[in-house]
């Protein structure tokens, strides 16, 4: 498994003012080059932690290997249903499991995504396995889409659609995207 994004590939420039231009050498802790760090930054900075995500294989094995190693007590699982709308067009969520158990103050999902081309599809498709999102509350979800495409982070999928935004992904090139949910709103959708 690796961390490096299955989307789009980015560089960093200098003009970002994020790092001096000779800030990233050649070395084991040289962060991912990506220009979408300025999402991270300025969309992050006034966000409430939620949850974070982890796509798997099999949900059934993932939750008994999970309560071991993270040592969540209890998982409530459902399935999707309807519909996302991934770069513009419509895909089905029907097939996804998902898992939500608490962790802290937090909490964890395992996503066992469906046979359609969803962005939890892909990223088990090329990725395998793994860690895949961090997700925040957000009072106002086309907002901080707008922000977060006005800084270089690209929209990969949002649910139920772009009018009316309640969950979205959104790709600042780290290699983890940045889940956006709507403050008060039922989840998993």
């Amino acid at each position: 498994m690796t961390i490096e994004s299955v989307f789009l590939p980015r560089s960093r420039t200098p003009g970002d003012g994020l790092l001096a231009a000779d800030a990233l050498r050649p070395g084991p802790f040289t962060p991912g080059a990506a220009t979408g760090f300025a999402v991270g930054d300025s969309l992050l900075a006034s966000l409430d932690f939620h949850h974070f995500a982890i796509v798997v294989a099999d949900l059934d094995l993932a939750c008994e290997l999970h309560t071991v190693e993270l040592g969540v007590e209890a998982w409530q699982s459902s399935k999707l249903s309807g519909q996302a709308v991934r770069h513009g067009r419509q895909v089905a969520l029907d097939g996804t499991r998902v898992a939500i158990g608490r962790l802290g103050a937090g909490l964890v999902e395992l996503v066992q995504p469906g046979p359609h081309p969803t962005v939890a599809r892909e990223i088990l498709d090329r990725r395998g396995e793994g860690l895949f999102a961090i997700g925040y509350l957000v009072s106002d979800p086309r907002e901080a889409l707008r922000e977060a495409t006005a800084h270089g982070g690209d929209l990969e999928q949002v649910q139920p659609n772009l009018a009316e935004p309640t969950e979205a992904y959104v790709d600042a090139g780290s290699g983890l995207l940045i889940g956006l949910l709507r403050r008060g709103a039922a989840w998993p959708l």
